[in-house]
């Protein structure tokens, strides 16, 4: 028996409209790389609006990528002595991730770093103060507003940057991210940062996008990629440091 044309035409769709209405983000996701013709960040494309403070922060951070980028042996990036990424670049950075869902929070799975973090979703409130802190990779409770998560985070490490390319921000941050799946296939993400030190209002990134990882492709699956303090001292013995001393440096 042949279906009407209508029929089949419900039955290809359906994979589609399940997954947004369920607000299901599992599996393995890959960020798009996008355009990089941004003035001064990887998540904004226009001038960002410093305070006078946030512009001599920003100025401060020497980069070895982006349009103001250096040698590295000649910057200041926290990845030099193999610190932890952060969270926000992380996200930012062309990795793999994991989305776990469970009754009562969302779990991320990094494979730069091979780190986690964990929104709440049970119902609670980002702390006014935390306990213990800053972190690395912040404090997030998120909830669903129709089939977006919406992401509060909290309690991040100021000595990190936001991206590749020295964009700062303090411990006082707010950042909120919107995460929504289209389709089967993409996940769309934006974030919202709020830091009066820094920035004179709040500012909205572009919007990022995520692809799935089929099960049997290179990036299917979470490999381990850890960022070791040994690899960086070697690594600058070798290159960065020579190359610092080289002619006319």
């Amino acid at each position: 028996m042949k279906l009407p044309v209508s029929a089949l035409l419900c039955a290809l769709l359906l994979p589609t409209q399940l997954y947004a209405q369920t607000n299901d983000l599992g599996g393995v996701w890959l960020r798009a790389s996008g355009s990089r013709d941004y003035p001064m960040s990887q998540w904004y494309t226009q001038e960002l609006p410093f305070t006078a403070n946030g512009r001599a922060v920003f100025d401060a951070n020497i980069p070895g990528k982006g349009p103001r980028q250096q040698m590295p042996a000649l910057g200041n990036d926290p990845l030099g002595q193999a610190n932890p990424p952060g969270l926000y670049r992380t996200l930012v950075y062309g990795r793999p991730m994991e989305f776990i869902q469970t009754q009562d929070k969302v779990v991320q799975l990094f494979e730069w770093g091979k780190h986690w973090r964990t929104i709440w979703t049970d119902g609670r409130e980002a702390p006014d103060a935390l306990v213990a802190g800053p972190y690395w990779y912040g404090y997030s409770v998120g909830e669903w507003q129709g089939d977006t998560l919406v992401v509060k985070t909290v309690g991040l490490d100021g000595r990190a940057w936001l991206d590749e390319w020295g964009t700062p921000y303090t411990d006082f941050s707010e950042i909120e991210e919107r995460w929504k799946r289209v389709d089967a296939e993409t996940i769309e993400m934006t974030i919202t940062v709020t830091d009066p030190a820094l920035y004179a209002e709040p500012w909205t990134s572009d919007t990022k996008i995520f692809a799935r990882q089929s099960s049997d492709s290179l990036n299917g699956e979470l490999m381990e990629q850890i960022f070791a303090p040994i690899d960086e001292i070697e690594f600058n013995n070798r290159i960065r440091d020579p190359a610092a001393s080289g002619p006319g440096l």
